[in-house]
């Protein structure tokens, strides 16, 4: 599975940058047609909120099948899986990518994330908005675009904050509207899609301090054995999958865009040493925490 950066979707050429802060917050506008790699299963190490612009696109995120055209939003976790089945020649998505740390720019984010609403969107990631609705966002995102811009404002970074909270609690309470439509196509939920919720609430209440999937079978009274069958058959990977790609997503951006010792952010993250989160990063990197964020351009942190 091909895992994306925020720098790797910066860069395709289909794409049009709007706005772009330091590798920490983008904007763009997505021409995903003839994109090779995106038929292909991946991930995106940010959260990515998506706005159809035009065209159609019929989108796999973990599993499920989307049909996606204008008036349709996304919201993608970097724990989402998804696959480019087909789409229209002029499919366009306006693109808002997020660093996945919540210590960053979008401190309001690493609080709505484990909400109850923010957590039902990973198994209902697509969201219909009205009319007004998709204005209410298209606004507010071009209110970050136009902070991104204000490069000699000295409260730059202060502006960012509010406009990309702004956004954030606009999507929220969008979200807290819809709650009440009927999802799952009106079916009560299986006993493993009830326990699937519960258990993607534990860890991402968790994640950061609780490694191992022994912490989960016991919170949960299960065995490890159903809980890693229930994972592998909700989300389409094992448990520890999971956890891992979490804390990875979590610590590379906190390598590339924080001023943290990589002893800091082995301690933050929990890892019993600074050798074992080195270990943990080289084995999906290939290169040591301290040589990953030599390479990163943008080392400046907010």
């Amino acid at each position: 599975m091909n895992r994306f950066s925020i720098k790797d979707l910066i860069s395709m050429p289909q794409n049009e940058p709007e706005a772009i802060y330091k590798d920490q917050i983008v904007v763009i506008n997505a021409n995903l047609h003839g994109i090779a790699t995106v038929q292909d299963l991946f991930a995106i190490d940010a959260f990515a909120i998506g706005y159809i612009l035009e065209g159609y696109s019929i989108t796999e995120f973990n599993n499920d099948q989307y049909r996606l055209e204008p008036g349709k939003v996304f919201i993608l976790a970097p724990t989402h899986t998804c696959r480019l089945v087909e789409c229209s020649k002029d499919y366009k998505v306006r693109l808002l990518l997020l660093d996945s740390n919540g210590h960053n720019l979008s401190v309001h984010l690493n609080y709505l994330v484990k909400s109850e609403r923010w957590i039902q969107t990973y198994f209902h990631p697509v969201l219909k908005l009205n009319e007004d609705e998709s204005k209410t966002m298209n606004d507010c995102i071009d209110k970050i675009v136009e902070q991104t811009k204000r490069i000699n404002c000295p409260n730059r970074v202060a502006f960012l904050r509010l406009a990309t909270t702004w956004h954030h609690v606009e999507l929220d309470n969008i979200m807290q509207e819809h709650m009440n439509e009927v999802t799952d196509n009106n079916k009560p939920l299986t006993r493993q899609q009830a326990l699937a919720r519960q258990l993607y609430r534990l860890i991402i209440n968790n994640y950061r301090t609780k490694h191992q999937v022994k912490f989960y079978s016991e919170q949960m009274c299960l065995t490890p054995q159903y809980l890693n069958q229930i994972a592998s058959n909700i989300f389409g990977k094992t448990l520890s999958a999971i956890i891992s790609d979490l804390l990875f997503s979590t610590a590379r951006s906190m390598i590339l865009a924080s001023e943290m010792s990589i002893q800091e952010i082995a301690d933050e993250l929990s890892f019993p040493d600074q050798a074992s989160f080195s270990k943990f990063i080289k084995k999906t990197t290939g290169v040591s925490p301290s040589t990953l964020r030599k390479m990163n351009p943008h080392k400046d942190s907010i």
